[in-house]
């Protein structure tokens, strides 16, 4: 059945994908709002609110709240981001309408109680702590600070455990009712129900009073070079990052998964080759893509022993410059097109994918493609379009190699920054 977008009196945006073959059913609640728009007094907020809203409504604890799902065998979660917000849920298909009649009280009757408030705090530093020994989430947060200084789109998701610690109960339910219980609303839904009972009760929920309120978010400016973060960790971890426009439209952005699967995010891409099988120089070895609403970029990722740091970074920034410069392939055009159909064929009979990716669409400003279209659009991309992508973004190219690990010597600093300003030539 065909894909359903619509905005309904009550100003919550509802988009609907009834798949009658489907047992089970994905529904998200999204808001717009997330780490980006918080500052330095309240960091951490949005994913405090996140928590709080599984901790008890004015009739369910946090108990019925997770009883309500288990007993049924389905699942309940939620993630934040820095420009969003989800609650979501996946349920046998004849539960859809008690699943979104909990979620919708979480989201509208949440009471935030004190008791509550501190013993989730505690949970979320616990959560702080546990990720700081996660190098991949930690190097992340010091690359997104070194290619966008000093601008809240580079604050760390969750805060710290001091910024958690200052969070009133009266700051977290004042946010929850700004952006959660009035701000603007997705409902995403996936899978086997019925669209006119869906349909009927978003429409009874309350009206979105602040659907047209848009925060003003100061824009990220890039700042390009190369940045040496130590920390104490074992291996090195490289980060090569191509500033990307993220205006781009949908037919641009599967080019762009096009390129991306040929350069370095499959096990035959290039990169994968050339450091792993070929070189042995590395573990790890992909590259993917993050876009925002008014920045993104092209991140091109390695990691290795402080030993092989040189070889590890020669070859990630001379097989990323070669591949901006050489000519792709057809087998290498074809490849990519069979991977990308084959992940778009997957994620059919994924409920849960399904979901978000109509929300992700909409967030983007794109139409609501059926998995049939996608894979149409990706069998007619071209080499031609990969090059007018790839010249398209070299007009106004912006890079960045951020190496986050032990110590590296003055010496070997030099030989890498002399190697990023080469092919900067």
């Amino acid at each position: 059945m065909p894909i359903f977008q619509q905005i309904l009196q009550n100003k919550a945006v509802l988009i609907t994908e009834p798949i009658a073959t489907a047992k089970t059913v994905a529904i998200g609640f999204w808001f717009s709002v997330g780490s980006r728009y918080e500052t330095s007094g309240n960091q951490g907020i949005t994913h405090f609110v996140e928590h709080m809203l599984f901790k008890g409504t004015s009739t369910r604890s946090a108990f019925d709240i997770a009883v309500e799902f288990d007993k049924i065998g389905g699942y309940i979660n939620a993630f934040t981001e820095r420009e969003q917000m989800c609650v979501y849920c996946v349920v046998p298909c004849f539960y859809a309408k008690q699943a979104l009649s909990v979620i919708s009280q979480m989201i509208y009757d949440s009471t935030f109680l004190p008791s509550e408030v501190e013993k989730e705090r505690t949970v979320i530093q616990s959560e702080i702590i546990s990720s700081l020994d996660d190098p991949e989430e930690v190097a992340m947060d010091a690359v997104f600070s070194s290619i966008w200084k000093d601008n809240p789109i580079a604050l760390n998701i969750s805060g710290s455990v001091t910024d958690v610690e200052s969070i009133t109960r009266e700051d977290l339910f004042d946010w929850y009712n700004k952006f959660v219980k009035s701000g603007p609303l997705t409902i995403s839904v996936a899978g086997n129900f019925n669209q006119d009972e869906i349909c009927e009760c978003v429409k009874n929920f309350p009206d979105r009073t602040n659907f047209e309120k848009t925060e003003i978010l100061p824009k990220p400016i890039w700042h390009s070079g190369v940045d040496f973060v130590n920390a104490d960790f074992q291996q090195e971890q490289f980060f090569l990052l191509y500033s990307l426009n993220p205006k781009i439209n949908f037919e641009q952005s599967l080019v762009l998964a096009v390129l991306n699967a040929i350069i370095g995010d499959t096990m035959s891409s290039r990169l994968f080759q050339s450091l792993r099988e070929n070189s042995g120089f590395c573990y790890n070895v992909y590259s993917f893509v993050n876009l925002f609403i008014d920045c993104g970029f092209w991140c091109f990722y390695a990691t290795s022993s402080k030993s092989n740091c040189l070889n590890v970074a020669n070859n990630l920034i001379k097989n990323v410059d070669e591949f901006f410069k050489e000519k792709i392939t057809e087998q290498e055009l074809n490849y990519a097109k069979q991977h990308l159909c084959g992940e778009e064929i997957m994620a059919c009979e994924d409920m849960e994918q399904r979901m978000k990716q109509m929300a992700r669409f909409y967030f983007s400003g794109y139409e609501q493609y059926s998995h049939e279209d996608i894979i149409k659009k990706i069998e007619k991309i071209s080499i031609q379009d990969l090059y007018d992508f790839i010249n398209n973004i070299k007009v106004n190219l912006k890079k960045s190699l951020i190496i986050y690990g032990p110590k590296i010597k003055s010496s070997d600093k030099k030989i890498i920054l002399k190697d990023f300003e080469d092919v900067q030539r």
